[in-house]
């Protein structure tokens, strides 16, 4: 860490002037060079302190995935390229199809009261940032008293005094930027709140698709059960009376039973899971399921997308709410790094009073009762036994953190898209392979209720067949409802379903502090748009190679440990730590070393 010296101390210098009654402002301009003076005069009596250099090299992450290649798209329904555009980049009314699906999500977006908390904390995030802005305006208080008093208790002409003030409050005038990080702070987790806002919304409408999905095949699962339990009804009352005739033995007419008793767990599996899927989907929208929003059994599409584009992985920074959150926090711990870094400079403040006091009611706003004062104050740290250092340390470490979390949210989207697309990759093949099977045991079913209609095998043929016709169709309805939550799946985890249509408000400074009302222009609707732009944009991310070339490049940092005590905690005549000063090294490319002591004890 690159370091500029300067020397400052701890102290607390207060100047207080009054000459003329002349406007504030005009006295600011006037004593401008008194304040310069008095700030160099408080630098100077400064210790020596370290104060950090700034850092102005842009923040790059290093995921060390393939953000530019194509995903791994491997069915004929998915791709993955960049001349079409990712269906993330769809509404969601525009992605599905389903017009009742529709109208669950609606009310799912209008009741649903994690999604309205979520919404509730964008308004709390808008507020506490307009408390941070507030603090670049003045506050003036006002005051008025009366007091009676006496000398003694044998004084018979009290005093009677009365008094009306209004005060500046103290003023921080932001020299070093201290003020405007904290609010770029506040306006990058509002921001980050935002986000979360989205994730919500896409976590919530996949949900109640899903759940739709659940319902629509649950109900196709009881419609299936019920005609089996009817089927195999039948098949039981042949088996019955054919034993009952001596004609077969028990076996086929016990296991036209089991059949049967079967299909009746079938019925009431369905119909358990059919409960269950009403509960959950009646949950999420928040109210009662209207009836003509119930699905049909076995929906066949709920979107009319033919081909799901993924994109490209880079996508995912633009649509994946969660990634633009974790980049955001980013951010904010960049901002907090600069309020830490503005700590090592003198706080400078203003104060001010005008007001009257007279001891009689009558006379109190004559003008010879006038008073008033001004003056700035300085605080310069002088000595804070490492503070300062280690809340500056503790702001660096957290963007490191931040930064790791960042990455870390990119891996994660990356990974959920490619295990959707894996578990795509053999979904057509599988109902294909399913369809061929129940063709074949439709086929062989016949073929053995004909060769046992006409006396040239037994019914046990005909079972076998019927137990096996009703698996392949199960099969077939699971395989069909994991192809539909593959597409609700495929869309949630490229980040599809967020607020597309509806532009994020973002809150901007109405207040400047005094130091930059000379650079008014700085501060114009144009200048405050392009930084609520520039605050909600993306950070750059480095590819595979730029992060091996930032690996090779960061410098190599070394540790030693050298005692300066032994210690004997439990006094048992054996060595049981050492104290000493711990050296940290780091070393860069132009062999520039720096070294900060760190004071520990170490096992030794």
């Amino acid at each position: 860490m690159s370091a500029q010296k300067t020397c400052t101390t701890n102290t607390t210098a207060v100047v207080a002037s009054a000459t003329l009654a002349r406007p504030v402002l005009s006295r600011m301009r006037k004593n401008s060079g008194r304040l310069i003076g008095l700030t160099a005069l408080a630098m100077s009596m400064a210790a020596c302190n370290t104060i950090p250099k700034a850092d102005t090299r842009p923040v790059l992450a290093e995921p060390n995935i393939s953000i530019e290649q194509a995903y791994g798209a491997f069915d004929k329904e998915t791709a993955s390229n960049a001349s079409q555009p990712s269906i993330a980049g769809q509404r969601w009314q525009n992605f599905y199809s389903d017009e009742r699906l529709k109208g669950l999500i609606a009310l799912g977006l209008e009741n649903n009261k994690d999604f309205e908390s979520a919404r509730l904390a964008i308004e709390k995030a808008r507020a506490q940032y307009q408390i941070t802005d507030i603090n670049d305006l003045p506050t003036i208080n006002g005051s008025g008293g009366y007091t009676r008093q006496a000398q003694n208790r044998t004084d018979k002409n009290p005093n009677s005094s009365y008094n009306v003030n209004l005060g500046l409050a103290n003023y921080e005038l932001d020299f070093w930027g201290k003020i405007s990080s904290l609010k770029d702070q506040a306006l990058q987790n509002f921001l980050a709140t935002t986000a979360a806002k989205d994730s919500t919304q896409i976590s919530l409408i996949s949900n109640i698709a899903q759940s739709y999905a659940n319902l629509s095949y649950s109900l196709a699962q009881l419609k299936l059960a019920e005609a089996t339990v009817e089927s195999r009804d039948r098949s039981l009352f042949i088996a019955s009376k054919r034993f009952e005739a001596g004609i077969d033995p028990k076996l086929p007419s016990l296991q036209a039973s089991a059949s049967l008793e079967n299909a009746r767990l079938a019925v009431l599996r369905a119909q358990s899971s059919i409960l269950t899927s009403r509960n959950a989907l009646q949950y999420l929208i928040g109210a009662s399921i209207p009836n003509e929003l119930i699905p049909t059994p076995a929906v066949s599409n709920i979107t009319s997308q033919q081909l799901f584009n993924a994109g490209l992985p880079s996508e995912l920074l633009r649509y994946r709410p969660d990634v633009l959150q974790a980049e955001y926090n980013l951010k904010a711990a960049g901002a907090n790094i600069e309020v830490a870094r503005a700590s090592y400079f003198p706080s400078i403040n203003l104060a001010s009073s005008v007001g009257v006091s007279s001891g009689s009611l009558d006379d109190l706003f004559k003008s010879g009762a006038v008073g008033w004062s001004f003056g700035p104050s300085i605080s310069v740290p002088i000595f804070d036994a490492g503070r300062l250092d280690a809340e500056y340390n503790v702001a660096k470490i957290e963007r490191e953190q931040t930064l790791s979390s960042y990455e870390r949210s990119i891996q994660t989207a990356f990974r959920e898209v490619s295990d959707v697309l894996a578990t795509r990759a053999t979904l057509g093949e599988q109902l294909e392979s399913q369809y061929r099977l129940q063709d074949n045991f439709e086929q062989t079913y016949q073929i053995a209720d004909a060769r046992f209609k006409a006396g040239v095998s037994n019914y046990l043929d005909v079972l076998d067949a019927q137990r096996s016709l009703f698996s392949t169709q199960q099969g077939i309805l699971d395989l069909e409802l994991q192809k539909l939550v593959s597409q609700i799946e495929l869309y949630q985890a490229l980040g599809g379903g967020a607020n597309l249509d509806v532009p994020t408000v973002i809150p901007v400074p109405q207040y400047t502090n005094l130091v930059q009302v000379v650079n008014l222009p700085a501060y114009s609707n144009k200048v405050k748009a392009a930084n609520a732009i520039d605050a909600a944009s993306s950070a750059r991310v480095a590819s595979v190679q730029e992060a091996i070339a930032i690996k090779q490049a960061q410098p190599s940092e070394t540790t030693t440990f050298e005692p300066t005590a032994i210690v004997d905690v439990n006094s048992d005549g054996k060595t049981d730590a050492a104290v000493g000063v711990i050296t940290e090294e780091t070393r860069f490319n132009e062999n520039s070393v720096e070294q900060v002591p760190v004071t520990q004890i170490v096992e030794p």
